[in-house]
This record gives C-alpha cells, structure tokens and sequence, in this order.
C-alpha cells in the first residue's frame, strides 16, 4: 500500500488533484482537512493488491 497527501491553495484546485488520483486507482482515506494558512489536503491510499484492503477483515 502507498500513502501520500494532496495539498491545493483552492478547493477547485483539490478536487481536480482527487479526481486524477481516483483515475490512477488512489482512494481517498478520512476527510478534507483545511490548515490554517488556508490550504486544502486530502489523505490518499493506494492498494497494490484489492485483497490488501480486506487482509485483516477491517476497512482500513
């Protein structure tokens, strides 16, 4: 599994970041969080395996 953090000055800006991710395969993990100089960052996971996500029968 890798794991990485999108980071947008807009919030137009971070969706267009997500929706490029989501067609790599990327999901999204916990919600969007807004740092108090503004910015806009959104947690992504990506599984090198599907059976990854279910491997200890919890979603992770």
């Amino acid at each position: 599994m890798e794991y990485t953090i999108l980071t947008a000055d807009t919030n137009d800006e971070l969706v267009k970041k997500v929706n490029e991710m989501f067609n790599q395969g990327w999901e999204t993990e916990g919600g969007v969080a807004i740092s108090s100089d503004g910015k806009f960052h959104q947690a992504m996971i990506l599984f090198d395996d599907i059976s990854d996500e279910f491997a200890s029968g919890e979603e992770l």
